[in-house]
Formats: C-alpha cells, structure tokens, sequence
C-alpha cells in the first residue's frame, strides 16, 4: 500500500537559524554542559500545577528523554525544539504518570515529519506493551516516517549509545504490587528500572520509583555521584537523607515530589543536615532547566 505523504508543517527553527536547539528553545552556544530540563516533576496524584514525569538530558552531542508522564510534544512545540532533538527515550516502568505521553509524543514527530531514528530503552515487557499501544493507536511502523529502535535492558548491563554510558538497575517500586495482582496478570509488567549513566568522567544516577531509599546503596557505595535526580513521593523524606548521608553525593535533584512539598526546600535541607547529608539539595520546578 502505497501511503500519502504527510503535508510538510513550517519550520520550528527560528528565522535565519540553523543552529541547533536547547530544551528551553535557545539556540545553542558552542559546547553544551551537561544539562537537565524537568519537564513535570509532580508524583502519580495529578495536580493541578505541575505535570507527570518527564526529564530532558542534553549534553551538546546526545538528547535523553527519561521517561515522558509529561506533555513532551507539546512543550517542544512551544519552545520550537526540532523533531529531531531527542534521541534516546528511556521508559522505567508501566505507570502512566512515567509513560502517558508517549504516544502523543510519536504521533506528534510523525506530524512534524521526523526521520532520525528514535531509540527507545526500557524493560522487555514495558517495550512490547509499548510497540502494541502504538499499533493500537494507528501509528504503525510504516506509516510514521522514522524508525523507532527499540533496546530491551537488563539490570547490570551497561550500554552505551554515543557520549552516554548507562547502566540499569532494578527498584522493588513495583514488588508489593506483583505481590497481589502478578499471578493473576502475567502479562503485565512488574519491573521498574532506574539507571546510572556517565558522561564525560562523571556519574550520574536517576533512581526512578523507587519503594524505599535503601535500594539506591548498592549503586552509591564506593563511587562519587555527581548528581543524583531522586523521586521524594514513596517514602518518608527523612529516610531518604538518612540513607543517602553515608555517600559521596555531590547534588540530590528531587522530583517526582507531592504537591504538600513544594516550596519546602529549607525544611528539607533542616532536615538533611540532621541526618548529616552533605551535598546540595535542589527541589526541582516543572520546565526548568539546570546546569549540574
């Protein structure tokens, strides 16, 4: 079958620019650092001011996308961000407030008439639900005009893709869950993956969801983090410092947070200190970007 080309849509990139584009929509100024856009940092309870999980990661060479809750497309429609701009998107596990937006993400690349390859990160069973959502919402392979490359994971592993370095690791987010509903459901899929992942000598950790702050330890111990980006929604916030201070953590991001913390920063940090945490503590905003 032969399939109609999609009309052309008018250029995002500013007039008289072909420089590329950051996630906030500037242009580019030589080398990028490593740079990271929380595009929603609201937990699973919807609310009414921030979105659901999304973090932009750009480095001047690769873009990650890690995990798309929020409402992706639309936000790199309204910065003018080109279709092209992310290449890798990292899928941690089944919540919708973690993968939501997928969808509407491809079909809007599709639209915008994307054609570099996406490739797609996330356990084998998060992928396959995944790839039958797709076809189930009309966007098939041969229609959306750009490949999607899909790369099962396996906690331990590294991988690499261009500039990064990543490597998995499983969380117990979703073992009270498979506790009940696994027997019962044995198609569904009951990982959660966080990962480490390094860039030019350092080393940064995304924990994803996680059931409690201990199941960080195993990829904190005996390494420095430059950054750590932690949910603060499953467990009470003094055991996540308490856990954290033995380590060498120079800068904790915390997202993926209940609205009843938001502008409690200072609170957080009182409480840091108790538990003689040392590094710098962050509580991150929707469609902020930061240099760390």
């Amino acid at each position: 079958m032969k399939l109609k080309p999609v009309e052309k849509q008018p250029s995002i990139k500013p007039a008289g620019s072909s420089r590329t584009m950051t996630a906030d929509g500037k242009p580019e100024k030589g080398k990028t650092a490593f740079r990271v856009t929380f595009l929603g940092t609201a937990d699973g309870h919807t609310s009414a001011k921030r979105e659901h999980s999304g973090i932009i990661i750009e480095t001047g060479k690769e873009n990650l996308l890690l995990d798309c809750g929020a409402a992706a497309a639309r936000y790199f429609l309204d910065k003018k961000i080109p279709a092209d701009f992310i290449d890798v998107l990292w899928i941690s596990h089944m919540h919708s407030d973690h993968n939501g937006q997928i969808s509407a993400l491809i079909q809007s690349l599709w639209l915008r008439q994307r054609r570099k390859p996406l490739q797609v990160f996330g356990p084998a069973m998060v992928l396959d639900a995944v790839k039958d959502w797709l076809e189930r919402s009309l966007l098939f392979p041969e229609l959306i005009g750009f490949p999607i490359e899909w790369r099962a994971v396996k906690p331990g592993r590294p991988y690499t893709h261009g500039s990064f370095r990543f490597t998995p690791f499983a969380t117990e987010h979703l073992d009270n869950l498979a506790s009940y509903f696994k027997a019962a459901y044995p198609g569904t899929c009951f990982e959660c993956y966080g990962m480490t992942f390094e860039y030019e000598g350092k080393r940064y950790v995304y924990s994803a969801d996680l059931a409690h702050p201990r199941e960080l330890i195993p990829v904190l111990k005996g390494r420095k983090t430059a950054a750590l980006l932690c949910e603060l929604t499953h467990f009470p916030e003094r055991d996540l410092f308490r856990e954290l201070a033995p380590f060498d953590i120079e800068s904790i991001w915390i997202t993926h947070y209940p609205d009843r913390l938001e502008s409690q920063e200072k609170q957080l940090k009182k409480i840091a200190t108790e538990e003689k945490f040392r590094g710098s503590i962050h509580v991150v905003q929707d469609k902020v970007a930061q240099a760390i």
